[in-house]
């Protein structure tokens, strides 16, 4: 059921002018603080729970908070925006296609800006703010992190699959996106496979009829433009060469290959399109990798002080007090040692001894905390699994040995979190 306040807000909410939610999700969220601008809920007087997770390309301020247990994304935009957003979002959903999960939009009221002057009598238009609000996507990889996706030939088929996927599937149903694009795409790994989300449905439009070719078309044009240029981004953030290509005009024509194969086959059954899509994907092999400068020492530790007996928690207390973080006792041995082999790498390249407390903290700088908010994205509702953590720190490590390349942390915990063919 969904509740219609209009004026009546007022009596609950001063800022309010009206909202469109469940009744439960309203219990919750009238208590935040609308009337300030998104960008200051996180001052801590304003006493938000805000999530700690990076935001990705948009035009408009967003930001995740966690209320009452529930977790949502609350975007700043237009009233009627808001509104339409979350109409479109709800018959996306119904249609049957892939997208985040609206929850409602609320108005909040804004003083009148002056439109101009006629006749000497100054014109105003209102001031209101609309916000949309949807479910906080978990188990995803978000849009933060597209430049940090390891663009292997594997993973990239992988990728231009699964959206290609989506826009068959939103076409099919009579939806054209309008602003296709990798920045507007979530990646969900919940499923052990690769499922491309609508994350802005801001200019989305909806049809009773089926889309004509030409409006078809038009999206998969939208989107292989779009990746030209932010292939063009993505190397400029990755500072590579200019000369190396990060999305290449062979992934464009496998895109819109990819389309009109599932195009195609999209009223056939299930295990049909999957093997299409094995065809399509087979023979694309190739792992990223890179190199973690923990080296061989911080997975085959022979440090003599390691073998020596320590009484339960020693190695939890130690990483505590050299990097103020607590680690499960299972695994902060584990973690130990690899802050150890760090040490030793440190003082090979400085030529002297760099201190346990200096190499603590260096690891934590670049190697635990971009980690730790990485799987904090991804899994926002679960505390940090650090059996992931050190297999991601592993999986670094052994990808780097296929190229002795340096990759960001990121990319090779993606390639992790990616599902594996077989």
């Amino acid at each position: 059921m969904y509740v219609h306040w209009g004026t009546r807000t007022m009596e609950i909410a001063t800022a309010i002018r009206s909202y469109d939610l469940a009744q439960d999700d309203w219990e919750g969220l009238r208590s935040l603080p609308w009337g300030v601008p998104l960008e200051e809920w996180n001052d801590p007087a304003h006493q938000v729970d805000i999530i700690d997770q990076r935001r990705g390309l948009s035009r408009h301020p967003v930001i995740f908070v966690r209320v009452n247990g529930r977790k949502y994304a609350i975007k700043e935009t237009s009233p009627e925006a808001a509104s339409e957003e979350i109409a479109n979002y709800r018959e996306i959903i119904r249609r049957g296609c892939p997208a985040l999960v609206p929850v409602g939009h609320l108005v909040v009221i804004g003083e009148p800006l002056a439109a101009g002057t006629i006749a000497g009598y100054t014109q105003y238009i209102s001031g209101d703010m609309g916000y949309c609000v949807t479910r906080l996507a978990t188990r995803v990889l978000p849009q933060s992190l597209l430049y940090q996706y390891p663009f292997t030939e594997e993973n990239k088929r992988k990728l231009l699959v699964a959206i290609a996927r989506l826009l068959v599937t939103l076409h099919n149903s009579g939806i054209f996106w309008g602003d296709p694009s990798l920045a507007n795409v979530l990646v969900d790994l919940s499923r052990r496979r690769l499922l491309a989300v609508l994350a802005d449905a801001e200019t989305v439009q909806i049809h009773d009829d089926p889309l004509s070719p030409a409006i078809r078309q038009h999206d998969v044009d939208f989107f292989i433009e779009a990746m030209r240029w932010q292939s063009e981004d993505i190397r400029l953030a990755r500072e590579l060469p200019e000369e190396e290509t990060v999305i290449t005009e062979d992934d464009t024509i496998f895109f819109q290959e990819t389309y009109d194969a599932l195009l195609r086959i999209g009223s056939r059954p299930t295990h049909d399109i999957e093997e299409a899509l094995n065809r399509l994907g087979s023979g694309m092999v190739g792992l990223g990798s890179g190199m973690l400068g923990l080296g061989a020492l911080a997975w085959r530790a022979s440090v003599t002080s390691l073998e020596m007996t320590r009484r339960p928690g020693w190695y939890r207390e130690q990483l505590r007090d050299l990097m103020g973080i607590w680690i499960p006792r299972r695994y902060a041995r584990r973690l130990y040692d690899l802050v150890l082999g760090h040490k030793w790498l440190m003082s090979e390249e400085a030529g002297y001894d760099v201190g346990l407390g200096d190499a603590a903290a260096d690891f934590r700088e670049r190697y635990h905390d971009p980690l730790v908010e990485l799987l904090r994205a991804y899994a926002p509702d679960r505390p940090i699994d650090y059996a992931d953590y050190l297999h991601i720190l592993q999986h670094i490590w052994t990808l780097s040995q296929r190229e002795g390349r340096p990759i960001p942390i990121e990319e090779g915990a993606i390639d992790y979190l990616l599902p594996r063919d077989g």
